[in-house]
């Protein structure tokens, strides 16, 4: 218990020590105490006045050294001040300097020994006989308070002294001791802190050195921190502050320090002090006190570092703002549009509509003040406070007044960026409709600022979307009215606009409005599209960079918006009345085509434009009652009810015909009425059709020209169109003819493909001749020639095929002018070469020319020729499809008829050999080399072998065959020939399915018997063509009669036979008096001969094939009823049949075989159907002859039908019946 006690009796001591109530205790007594400085008596004599000055000043400085460093003994310091002290009145001033110096050193060295002295020597510097020593007496004054800090002995004199010394000393140095002062000792300064206040304010303005500055406001603000401001000061202390602010070095230290006043119990009075002095007209042209009044009451209200304790809000604040601009200077008022603009930034979606008319008409002024002051910074800055309020409109959180915001931007809209002015048009975009008052007068307005008074590009299209927007919503009702007051005085000087973009979106603008407008305005409005159409299609600043960079032609595309419109005008007013607005838009369109040419444009865009109407020409189309139509999207042809295809001069022939008369338009028509008249419009199509011949002889863009020459032949189509008119065919013919035969022409376009040359354009230009020659009788006959010699000149290009065809059309259209050509046109289809490409061309006009006998009448061997050498190397196999070779083989056979018998003995020779060059020494190069090589070598062999293989035959079919041949003597090798061909491909059929029936596979087998078909057709094309030239190279072919009615008669239910003799098949049908024995009544014999007869079993049967009439290669055979024609197959494989091989024939019976059956030959024989009727009884009931009449009657009916038979020989180049 002893410790705690001890513990609170030492705490109890310590804390009166503190109070000052116990004894002192002396924590230097043990401490050494240095020795105590003596001031003797010589030193006193010396610092006495009988010494003299300097020697008094001397011993001052020694004594002075010593004070600083050793403690005097004490009384000391009384004794050398009284030593001393008349020197301080002496009129040398170095000796007050020394006695000053004398008080500063003993004040430091033996200050804390003082006491009393401390307020003698306040009192003998205040009261300082002398008003100078400034310096001096300061630094003593500040050695004796520590720097203001201790006042012990001086607390009652200090305020007078302080009052004095701001009169006599006021500098930085005493300044910042006042701070201390005021921070230390503010109480002692109670009284005089209004006259500090005062006069540091007064020092603030007045001083331009920062340093008075900085030191005044720190002592402002120790008055605020450490003291009370008086609120007498404040208006002065506000002024101080506000006009300090507008110092940079010290904006930062005013503002802290004014938060610091407005945080107290004076905020609200120094916001009021601040908007008094805004609105006092004292203060009016002092720029910077209302700027830092201004910066001061915004940042304290709605800065970044606001005082929420005041509560005065921006409405009470704003009209002082407003008044501080009554005399326009641009400081104040760039300090009023920061202010606005933190406030609008930080608060606008807060603001009511009474600050926003605050703020409005502030804003109002400060436009007031831009046009007057012409400062570039506030404009920014005016400008960006608008931007910042419309920023809030088209956020929707702008709740002031609209119109009267935008009523200010439209007074600046000059100078305001081009979102503004687009925002304010959209704006008053929104107020332009019916229901406003004077809306038309409105929309005038708000064109003639902000698109003919205004320069900036997107402004203007923006006023014309308003204005398309107003028309396309009104223009029911008001379409008249607007395109009178707005459009036309407007839009009416558009093309001489010198910005392309806005004459381009008015162009666009005026045709959207005219195509649907059916008034009376519609002239005037095409009136503005003709100016712009006929604008000039090279800008001469660009002439020379016009074919390098495409962005140089965009100044052009109001031009071809214009035209491309005009299109789309046509075709609308095509279907509306009044039809003359379609003939206004046509005419238009051709004349500016026209001008191209006249003009020649050769920029992108101006063929851009050429490619679009040429395209629009050229599909238009017409009816039977000469409407014009053209299709729609959808590619439908849809035709006008109130425009025809025309002249004007067939409209009155037509009126005069008809009398007075009106054509009604069709029904459902919008139009239609009973008691209006509809006059119809013409548009002729020569105009159009004249532009198309300027553009085949001028035009220099490839595109262009193609898309003429290809369009053309499908518009050359409807001749209505064309004769409707008078349209110049011999000019068109000529200038395509020209085209063809133009060497320079391609070296003239350009836009053309790599590669490109003369070729192409005749490429394009013979499909277009190939449909003129369907207007042959609108063609002069030179014209005509001209037209075939340029065909003609083709044929040596790559067009040729196309010509081909051309010329099969002129030898049917134009047979007159062809004849005198066609020798010169065959003899150079013989330089064409054989290709695949020209195969089908030149064997149509083959075939087609063979129908047409005038025209190659007067031919003579030579053009034979040429027919046969150009046909022959199409019936190469290995080269042609199966389609050509055949029309080869058919071109052949018939000119081979066609051509004069005299002729034809001498074609033999050179068409074999053409046909086994061509045809069948091809075969010899494949896989099977001996095979085709004894194809080829048949054609060689001699006919007498093949005759004396063919003896052993039957009598009747050899002697036939061999009666064949010996009246044909002169080619009878050649017939050999044939024969011979269709043995070797027999064989070959034979070999070839020994062959193919060796393979193991089935891929294999089937390639093998497709090759073997292929082979076997075109083997037998070329044999068929040789047969036709043996039958017909003496004689012409004649008509195969039919059968008679006694052949039908006796040949009726006969037998007959098929045999393959060489590459002839031979049918013999026996008579059998069927139609006798009824005749006579003697059905019971033929119904006993059938019943006795058994009737044979198909397993008894021989293998039989079905035979077509032309076809040579057998079959496997099969049996199809009674009525088909059935042969044995020859195991020769076509040679002629030996007689060992006789008895191996079966001939199968087709008694109903009935096509087969005219002129009947002695030489065949029926006995067998003579043993039939002799070996069968005569049985009948139902007759009216008795058994003994029918009996002698059967015992004739064999003489009266044996000896009849037909022989039917067919062949691949035709039958014969004997």
């Amino acid at each position: 218990m002893s410790k705690p006690t001890s513990k609170d009796s030492s705490f109890r001591e310590r804390f009166k020590s503190l109070l000052g109530i116990g004894p002192r205790i002396n924590t230097k007594q043990a401490e050494c105490k240095p020795a105590e400085l003596i001031i003797t008596g010589e030193i006193l004599k010396d610092l006495n006045v009988e010494c003299g000055l300097y020697n008094r000043i001397k011993t001052i400085g020694h004594v002075c050294d010593l004070a600083r460093t050793r403690k005097f003994e004490e009384h000391a310091v009384e004794a050398v001040w009284q030593a001393v002290d008349d020197l301080i009145s002496d009129d040398h001033s170095e000796a007050r300097h020394a006695v000053l110096q004398l008080m500063k050193a003993i004040i430091q060295g033996q200050g804390e020994r003082l006491g009393p002295i401390r307020a003698h020597f306040f009192h003998v510097i205040k009261d300082y006989p002398v008003n100078c020593d400034l310096l001096e007496r300061l630094e003593v004054f500040k050695a004796l308070t520590e720097n203001g800090k201790d006042i012990t002995y001086l607390e009652e004199d200090l305020s007078s002294f302080v009052l004095k010394w701001l009169d006599i000393g006021l500098s930085a140095e005493f300044l910042e001791v006042l701070v201390n002062l005021v921070k230390f000792n503010s109480c002692y300064l109670d009284l005089i802190v209004a006259q500090i206040v005062h006069k540091i304010c007064v020092l603030c303005n007045l001083t331009t050195v920062p340093t008075d500055i900085e030191v005044s406001l720190q002592v402002l603000d120790a008055v605020v921190c450490y003291n009370s401001l008086p609120s007498e000061s404040l208006p002065g202390f506000i002024i101080t502050l506000c006009r300090t602010v507008n110092v940079k070095e010290f904006c930062e230290s005013c503002w802290k320090l004014m938060r610091k006043v407005l945080g107290t119990h004076l905020g609200h009075s120094a916001i009021y002090t601040m908007c008094r002095i805004m609105e006092d007209k004292v203060h009016t042209d002092d720029a910077a006190l209302l700027r830092g009044a201004v910066f001061f009451v915004g940042m304290a209200l709605w800065g970044a570092h606001r005082l929420f304790t005041l509560k005065s809000t921006p409405t009470s604040v704003l009209p002082s703002f407003y008044k501080a601009m009554t005399s326009a200077n641009a400081v104040v008022s760039y300090e009023i549009v920061l202010s606005i603009t933190r406030l609008i930034k930080k608060y606008g979606k807060e603001l009511q509509v009474v600050t926003w008319e605050q703020l409005l008409d502030i804003i109002e002024r400060l436009l007031q003040q831009i046009q007057t002051l012409g400062s570039q910074e506030l404009t920014i800055i005016v400008h960006e406070l608008l931007t910042t309020i419309e920023e809030l409109y088209e956020q929707n959180d702008y709740h002031g007044p609209q119109e009267r915001l935008f009523t200010l931007i439209e007074k600046c809209s000059d100078k305001r960026p081009e979102i503004s002015v687009l925002t304010l048009v959209s704006y008053r975009a929104q107020s332009i409709h019916p229901a406003k008052h004077c809306w038309i007068q409105n929309l005038q307005k708000l064109m003639e600022k902000f698109f003919r008074n205004e320069n900036r590009s997107t402004i203007r299209k923006k006023t014309l979307d308003v204005l398309s927007f107003v028309l396309s919503i009104n223009r029911q009702l008001y379409e008249e009215e607007l395109i009178e007051a707005i459009v036309i005085p407007q839009l009416g000087h558009i093309a001489d606009d010198k910005d392309h973009m806005v004459r381009r979106l008015a162009s666009q603008l005026l045709v959207d409005l005219a195509e649907d407008c059916n008034t009376p305005q519609f002239n005037n409005l095409l009136d503005i599209i003709e100016k712009v159409v006929n604008r000039p299609l090279i800008d001469p600043p660009v002439v020379e960079a016009v074919e390098s960079d495409f962005l140089y032609e965009s100044p052009l595309e109001d031009v071809k918006t214009a035209v491309l419109g005009l299109l789309e005008i046509l075709q609308t007013k095509l279907y509306s009345l009044p039809a003359s607005h379609a003939s206004r838009a046509y005419e238009l369109l051709i004349s500016h085509i026209q001008s191209h040419y006249q003009q020649m444009y050769t920029s992108s865009i101006a063929s851009s434009i050429r490619l679009k109407v040429f395209n629009f020409f050229l599909h238009l189309r017409v009816d039977s009652l000469f409407r014009i139509g053209v299709p729609n999207k959808e590619r439908i042809v849809r035709f006008s009810p109130y425009c025809l295809c025309g002249s004007s001069e067939s409209e009155k022939r037509s009126a005069e015909k008809k009398g007075q008369g009106t054509v009604s338009p069709p029904a459902g028509s919008p139009a239609a009425a009973p008691s209006t008249t509809i006059r119809m419009g013409y548009l002729p199509f020569s105009l159009a059709f004249a532009a198309l011949l300027q553009c085949l002889e001028h035009e220099t863009d490839w595109k262009v020209l193609k898309l003429v020459l290809d369009k053309l032949p499908e518009l050359l189509k409807y001749k209505g169109l064309i004769l409707t008119s008078p349209c110049s065919i011999d000019q068109l013919c000529t200038a395509l003819c020209t085209m063809v035969t133009d060497r320079q022409l391609a070296e003239r376009l350009r836009n053309t493909p790599d590669g490109f040359s003369r070729t192409d354009v005749q490429l394009a230009v013979v499909p277009v001749l190939t449909v003129i020659t369907s207007y042959h009788i609108y063609l002069d006959q030179p014209r005509q020639r001209e037209f075939v010699h340029c065909l003609d000149t083709g044929l040596i290009y790559r067009c040729a095929k196309q010509c081909v065809v051309t010329l099969t059309m002129c030898i049917i259209e134009m047979p007159d002018i062809m004849v005198k050509l066609l020798p010169g046109i065959i003899l150079k289809l013989t330089h064409i070469s054989a290709t695949l490409t020209m195969a089908i061309p030149m064997l149509e006009f083959l075939s087609t020319l063979v129908r047409l006998p005038p025209l190659y009448a007067n031919f003579v061997a030579e053009q034979y020729v040429s027919v046969f050498a150009i046909s022959l190397p199409y019936t190469n196999p290995f080269k042609f499809n199966q389609y050509i070779v055949s029309l080869a083989h058919h071109v052949i056979a018939m000119w081979f008829i066609r051509c004069r018998l005299v002729f034809r003995k001498d074609f033999v020779r050179y068409i074999t050999k053409g046909l086994r060059s061509n045809a069948l020494l091809p075969f010899e190069d494949t896989h099977e080399p001996s095979s085709f090589r004894a194809r080829s070598t048949s054609l060689n062999e001699r006919p007498l072998k093949s005759l004396r293989a063919t003896k052993p035959l039957k009598p009747g079919l050899n002697s036939s065959q061999i009666k064949d041949m010996k009246d044909l003597s002169a080619v009878e090798a050649f017939r050999s020939r044939s024969i011979s061909v269709s043995e070797h491909a027999a064989r070959s059929r034979m070999q070839t399915s020994v062959t193919s029936s060796s393979l193991g596979s089935a891929d294999e087998n089937t390639m093998a018997e497709a090759e073997d078909s292929l082979k076997t057709v075109h083997l037998e094309l070329t044999e068929t063509c040789l047969d036709m030239m043996a039958r017909y190279v003496f004689s012409n072919f004649s008509a195969l009669p039919k059968r008679s009615p006694v052949a039908e008669f006796l040949l009726d239910a006969g037998r007959s036979n098929t045999w393959l003799v060489g590459n002839k098949l031979v049918t013999v049908t026996t008579s059998s008096g069927v139609g006798t024995r009824a005749l006579l009544g003697l059905d019971s014999l033929d119904q006993k001969m059938t019943d006795e007869v058994p009737s044979p079993d198909s397993s008894q049967q021989v293998k039989t094939t079905q035979e077509a009439p032309a076809k040579l290669e057998s079959q496997t055979s099969q049996q199809i009823g009674k009525t088909a024609r059935l042969r044995v197959r020859s195991i020769s494989g076509g040679h002629a049949l030996h007689s060992d091989l006789v008895q191996s024939l079966s001939p199968l019976v087709s008694p109903s075989d009935s096509e087969f059956c005219p002129p009947v030959t002695p030489n065949s024989k029926g006995l067998e159907n003579r043993k039939s009727l002799r070996q069968d009884p005569p049985h009948s009931s139902g007759l009216f002859l008795s058994q003994k009449e029918k009996a002698n009657l059967a015992e004739y009916a064999p003489v009266l039908t044996q000896g009849w038979a037909e022989v039917y020989i067919r062949r691949p180049s035709g039958t014969i019946i004997r």
